[in-house]
């Protein structure tokens, strides 16, 4: 006599719950697991060479604008240099000083100098407390020395001031799967050290 065998597979049948709450286990392990990596790396520090800041301010170059109604002024190129001792950016800039009314013009250089300093709102490093240190306009009358100095801090001020001078890339911004902000910049001779925090 011939005996049949039958055979039966049983598939286990996963509810759409149990698939949620396995959805939700495996998104608050990778949470802690992501929590975990940011306490255990720690801040990091991020060298910017000068170079970076100088092909920033190249892009702004030349700039052109009347001052006082009367001198306009062109800036066209700009020599940057650190000053490690007082956290300074200093900036030796080439300027040309004309007043058509009386088929005048100049050329000299501004030396102006600011604070480097962090944006966190825009991830950005600033210059803060810009100022005006010095005015060398060759041949310029005497009469116009006065409106000369004026107009060289309201240039600095305008192009300069709390204006991004480097704006950090997404990948400054994270680092093997974690989030960091910038926290810290010191300045050095040839480089600018930012200290990059983990976001927990």
């Amino acid at each position: 006599m011939t005996m049949l065998t039958f055979t039966h597979e049983i598939t286990p049948r996963i509810s759409m719950k149990s698939t949620r709450l396995v959805m939700l286990s495996l998104a608050l392990i990778g949470a802690v697991l992501l929590s975990s990596c940011a306490m255990l790396i720690g801040p990091r520090d991020v060298d910017f060479p000068l170079a970076k800041l100088q092909e920033s301010l190249n892009k702004r170059l030349p700039f052109t604008k009347r001052y006082l109604g009367l001198i306009e002024v062109t800036a066209t190129h700009a020599n940057l240099a650190l000053d490690a001792t007082q956290g300074r950016l200093l900036i030796d800039m080439d300027v040309t000083m004309a007043l058509p009314v009386a088929g005048k013009s100049w050329t000299g250089k501004l030396a102006i100098s600011g604070v480097m300093a962090l944006d966190p709102a825009h991830n950005a490093v600033v210059l803060n407390d810009t100022k005006l240190d010095k005015v060398a306009i060759d041949n310029m009358d005497g009469a116009y020395n006065g409106q000369a100095t004026q107009i060289g801090g309201l240039l600095a001020r305008e192009l300069l001031q709390t204006i991004p001078l480097y704006t950090f890339k997404p990948e400054d911004l994270r680092y093997v799967g974690v989030t960091f902000a910038p926290t810290k910049i010191v300045t050095k001779a040839d480089r600018l050290v930012v200290t990059f925090e983990p976001q927990k």
